[in-house]
């Protein structure tokens, strides 16, 4: 199979500091107009570099929680990390991960578990929220959907990579800095279709994968104008990332979108707007949509386990 090179995936990685932000962000006050059948947002919490706003719907004349938008202001000094488990076949993992390396799979609230009293961020762990695709729900490990960078290497080129619909629809990629104040934080535009090269050059990496910007991580989603049904009316839970800069600019606030009711995409894409986000990225939505934190839970309607989380660390 030949693979295309994508376009825009081999200019040079250039990542500056954040934008300066304002204080901690708050949510939309009740007044507010409605958007996207949210009647209004209450705020469960606001500290340390985090806010939690719970979106309301009045469905039937009894308010329920609809969708939880986390806010996490970068300046302040709260921070995104990305958490995953890669398996090493016998004998040792490879010098050169594939497209089908295998990663362990834990549900939302697991991954909390396993993390809460760990290190790995700069202060605590507030949240632990789904993220990327993956092919196989049934087994206790599976491939990724699409690549994925680890503290400065690629650890997976993606089963995408090796054709389908997957391959050819437009992708974005979030790329989170290592820890400090004011960590950066990218959303870029990822070609449909890639090459192992177009990879390991979107994130500044050598031949084998190696040697990529130091301390980052990343991930890739859909494109938020992708509909992957092909239909823009069908609803779905969603699991979205926004950042309010533009493609290519670092961020200083990222937007954790997790809906507990069916969206359209449009209408999880606006939620994100209203709250100010300028570039977004579609995460594993559907039947993995999960997040936990002591202020709010969403768990999978099959509490089904996956291979990739975002942890939001409040600041120190």
């Amino acid at each position: 199979m030949a693979f295309a090179l994508a376009a825009g995936l081999i200019t040079a990685v250039s990542f500056g500091a954040a934008q300066p932000a304002s204080a901690l962000q708050s949510c939309p006050a009740p007044t507010q107009p409605p958007v996207a059948g949210i009647e209004y947002w209450i705020q469960q919490y606001s500290g340390n570099g985090v806010t939690v706003c719970w979106g309301m719907d009045n469905a039937g004349g009894i308010a329920q929680l609809a969708a939880v938008m986390q806010i996490v202001d970068l300046a302040d000094g709260a921070q995104v990390r990305l958490r995953s488990d890669y398996v090493c076949p016998p004998g040792g993992c490879p010098g050169v991960f594939a497209p089908d390396t295998q990663f362990e799979k834990h549900t939302a609230e697991e991954w909390h578990d396993l993390w809460g009293g760990g290190s790995g961020g700069p202060g605590t762990l507030f949240s632990t929220t789904n993220a990327g695709f993956f092919k196989d729900d049934r087994n206790p490990t599976t491939a990724l959907t699409f690549p994925q960078l680890t503290t400065g290497s690629v650890t997976s080129y993606g089963y995408a990579f090796y054709g389908g619909p997957d391959f050819t629809n437009a992708k974005a990629s979030l790329t989170l800095g290592p820890p400090g104040l004011g960590q950066a934080v990218k959303m870029r535009n990822f070609g449909p279709e890639y090459a192992i090269l177009n990879v390991n050059q979107h994130w500044g990496c050598n031949t084998s994968g190696h040697g990529c910007t130091a301390g980052y991580d990343g991930t890739v989603g859909f494109h938020p104008a992708v509909n992957l049904t092909g239909n823009p009316d069908d609803v779905a839970r969603r699991t979205m990332v926004g950042v309010n800069a533009s493609v290519n600019v670092n961020a200083s606030r990222v937007y954790i979108l997790t809906t507990v009711r069916s969206y359209k995409l449009a209408d999880a894409r606006q939620m994100l707007k209203y709250f100010g986000s300028q570039s977004e990225v579609q995460l594993d939505g559907g039947g993995s949509t999960s997040s936990i934190s002591e202020y709010h839970q969403i768990d999978s309607t099959i509490f089904r386990p996956v291979p990739q989380v975002l942890m939001v660390y409040s600041a120190p």
